[in-house]
């Protein structure tokens, strides 16, 4: 069954009560909660919000379990999603973000599957494998929009490389247009796979049923015994299409000035309204030129101005932020290309103290007006840190650390701060314990960095207490990460300087 082949109206969906609910579910055996589907949506929008974009993933995801059907969580998912794949984040600190954000979805049941999928293609949006299987789990459930749009974007990604022109990609993503009955994609996927199998008469014979299908289709005459029908296909193909092309990833520069101008124009019409000024700031931030950015932070301050909703102001914060980084990336990229150019060092120091001067200001603004978000608290502690603040910082971690979902994340950062401190060493020690408590695998990347972080203050305190007994455990805690990762950061000198101090001890004693 296809949910997503029209748009809803207010009327229609006072006509598609809880029966009507029931009845589209039934086939695909989902449990259907749009109120559940719009918590996960309105705390998903409010991590987008704070820059928080894998969790932001999860949540969409999450949302989408409960409702697949929803316009709003796709369009939300795939817009963090898109955020996630631009930012210039640290590679390895992102993966282990969407790590731990794909960890917390709920992956029970049909739509289980279908959002796991969803978020391993969001996560990297130019893998085809993860394409082609959340396209499949997509159709599979009957999601139409959903299905097209993935589906679509991997036939794109099979064409545009010679080496992943396979008969299987294509005849895959034939199978699931045709259970969404696209049938004018699934001919064209058809038609590939014959171009490399002209020889597979089966496949030719199913090529030409599909394209009679597409054809019909096309006229509206299967909908010819319901109300609309032909007349219904002629009227709605101007909206389909802008719906369609504000939704696909890959859109062209053509394509992307149309939809700044159609929001602008809506914009100048409406410019109190929220509607309006969202996806007009949006369509600018998405063709990202320098002027667009500028203009965008121009109506989203405005737009605070006008309103009074910080999150305007948070929006635009996060373009300067982005401004910011883009300029550390060239600097460093600058000075890569000549390492020992002292003017350049010096610019890349300069732009990475802007940076993180406006992060600080933009994290403490958010703080104020979002007290009981302690994500944020937590992000604004890491920077204070970054900054060799380490005082703010603790303050932060320790209003931080109430939130379970980071709290050993929040101890991880709090420990290391009360070593950088400096006479800090048994809480260092004590936060560290903290932080490994309870941990359900001490091997993780999460759980080899505070081993290795109370393995580093342990060692110290053997130093500089004479602690025989402190020494030791390091050298435990050592031994197995050594184990576990041999070539991890520096643990085989750590081992040896730690045996070498060990021995020193026993001679003293």
């Amino acid at each position: 069954m296809a949910f997503f082949n029209r748009n809803k109206s207010n009327d229609d969906e006072a006509n598609e009560g809880p029966d009507y609910i029931a009845k589209a579910t039934e086939d695909v055996g989902m449990a259907f909660s749009p109120e559940k589907a719009r918590g996960f949506f309105k705390h998903a929008k409010a991590a987008h919000d704070s820059s928080n974009y894998a969790y932001a993933m999860q949540l969409w995801a999450n949302g989408l379990r409960q409702d697949p059907t929803s316009r709003e969580g796709l369009e939300g998912f795939l817009s963090s999603a898109l955020t996630v794949n631009g930012s210039e984040q640290d590679e390895k600190a992102k993966k282990k973000e969407l790590k731990e954000a794909r960890a917390g979805i709920n992956a029970k049941g049909k739509q289980g599957k279908y959002v796991l999928s969803l978020f391993d293609f969001g996560t990297s949006l130019t893998d085809l494998g993860a394409a082609l299987k959340a396209a499949e789990n997509a159709s599979a459930l009957g999601l139409r929009e959903a299905a097209t749009y993935i589906a679509t974007h991997a036939f794109k990604l099979a064409a545009a490389d010679p080496k992943r022109q396979k008969k299987d990609t294509y005849i895959r993503l034939m199978d699931a247009f045709e259970r969404i009955e696209a049938y004018d994609l699934a001919v064209q996927a058809g038609n590939s796979a014959l171009i490399l199998d002209r020889a597979d008469g089966e496949m030719a014979n199913r090529v030409r049923n599909l394209g009679a299908k597409a054809t019909m289709s096309k006229g509206g005459f299967d909908d010819i015994g319901e109300e609309g029908g032909f007349r219904k296909n002629i009227r709605d193909a101007d909206k389909q299409r802008q719906l369609q092309e504000s939704e696909q990833i890959s859109k062209t520069g053509d394509m992307k000035d149309r939809l700044v101008a159609e929001a602008e124009a809506n914009y100048k019409e409406r410019p109190e309204d929220v509607g309006a000024i969202e996806k007009y700031g949006r369509a600018l931030r998405e063709r990202g030129k320098n002027v667009d950015e500028l203009k965008a932070m121009a109506v989203y301050t405005k737009a605070y101005q006008d309103t009074g909703q910080f999150k305007f102001r948070q929006v635009s914060g996060e373009i300067q932020i982005r401004r910011a980084r883009r300029e550390v990336s060239k600097a460093r990229q600058a000075l890569e290309g000549a390492p020992d150019n002292a003017e350049l060092r010096g610019k890349l120091a300069a732009a990475q103290k802007a940076m993180l001067d406006l992060e600080i200001s933009e994290y403490a603004l958010r703080v104020e007006k979002y007290p009981t978000d302690l994500a944020i608290k937590y992000e604004l502690g890491r920077r204070y840190a970054q900054q060799g603040k380490h005082n703010e910082a603790i303050e932060q971690f320790q209003l931080a650390q109430e939130d379970a979902k980071i709290r050993r994340h929040v101890l991880l950062a709090m420990a290391h701060s009360f070593i950088e401190l400096g006479g800090w060493l048994d809480e260092a020690i004590g936060t560290y314990r903290s932080a490994l408590d309870g941990l359900a695998d001490e091997k993780s990347d999460l759980g080899m960095e505070i081993r290795y972080g109370l393995m580093a203050a342990l060692h110290q305190k053997g130093e500089s207490n004479r602690d025989l007994a402190a020494a030791e455990e390091a050298d435990k805690l050592a031994a197995g990460i050594a184990i576990q990762s041999f070539g991890f950061k520096d643990i085989r000198e750590r081992r040896e300087t730690i045996k070498a101090l060990i021995t020193a001890l026993k001679s003293e004693g």
